[in-house]
């Protein structure tokens, strides 16, 4: 597999977020795994995979999030909305740190 070939990750994101027993468990490093995989250019595949998911509700300013990065209107409350900000500029401060060690490298 290749440096951007990220179809196993992918994959094994789709399997975490179809049961509502990881998402409740691992509720905060399935937020960091999908910040990561969408800074990597996969943010259209994460989205989908987190709107499937039976726990999605759980997961909405990550949605939020998500979809402001991609450019897409979000409706949200006020506290929803800050943390799909938030999520959102974490997605754009992992873009730039890869493109900056990839600059390095």
């Amino acid at each position: 597999m290749n440096e951007t070939d990220h179809s196993h990750h992918l994959a094994e994101l789709a399997g975490f977020f179809a049961s509502p027993a990881i998402c409740r468990d691992s509720f905060r490093l399935l937020i960091h795994f999908s910040i990561r995989l969408a800074a990597l250019g996969h943010c259209a595949e994460v989205l989908a995979i987190v709107e499937r998911s039976p726990e999605a509700g759980l997961f909405q300013p990550l949605l939020d999030g998500l979809r402001i990065h991609s450019n897409i209107p979000i409706d949200a409350s006020s506290s929803t909305r800050e943390l799909a900000l938030q999520i959102a500029e974490k997605i754009s401060c992992e873009i730039a740190a890869h493109a900056e060690a990839g600059s390095v490298a």
